[in-house]
């Protein structure tokens, strides 16, 4: 049976620490404190689509933050001050809080995407073995093209039978 479990992640740019507000974040007192809180807010929110909530119902709070983050709530209520100051975090109107930018750093798989994945990985490998591309048979649409040449030049007494014989062997005429 197929293991269908969902697994999200985040994908950073590699300047992802030199964006302004990450930067100004962390050049603040206990601003790499601040940076780490916010990457841990991030992967909590994965799950919600950007909402820092415990289910579909309840909205996390500053003391359920410190808890997850394992940080003291004054350093929480600080943080979640400045995110929402430096815009990277936003509170919904009904007090769930938002992560900004969050559709730019999100990804998703399953386990059967992954499995399909590599089996796709594998037959493309099976298909061009040693990387030579000789292997692998043109398109039909080059295949009637050559075809069709072959016919007119065989109406003027030359074929070209020496150079299709791969052709041949891929799709026997």
């Amino acid at each position: 049976m197929a293991d269908n479990r969902k697994y999200y992640y985040l994908k950073l740019k590699e300047n992802y620490f030199d964006a302004d507000s990450i930067l100004l974040l962390e050049s603040m007192p206990d601003g790499i404190l601040y940076s780490y809180i916010l990457l841990k807010l991030y992967l909590k929110s994965l799950k919600h689509g950007g909402r820092l909530q415990l289910d579909e119902s309840i909205p996390y709070t500053p003391q359920m933050i410190a808890t997850i983050t394992r940080q003291q709530i004054g350093t929480v209520e600080r943080a979640i001050k400045i995110f929402l100051q430096l815009g990277l975090m936003e509170q919904m109107p009904d007090g769930a809080f938002y992560m900004s930018n969050i559709e730019l750093l999100i990804g998703q798989s399953s386990t059967e995407g992954e499995r399909k994945r590599r089996a796709r990985q594998a037959n493309r490998a099976a298909l061009n073995p040693g990387g030579q591309m000789s292997a692998i048979c043109p398109p039909e649409i080059e295949i009637k093209r050559e075809l069709e040449i072959e016919k007119e030049r065989a109406k003027e007494g030359t074929t070209r039978a020496r150079r299709l014989w791969p052709l041949r062997e891929c799709f026997p005429v």
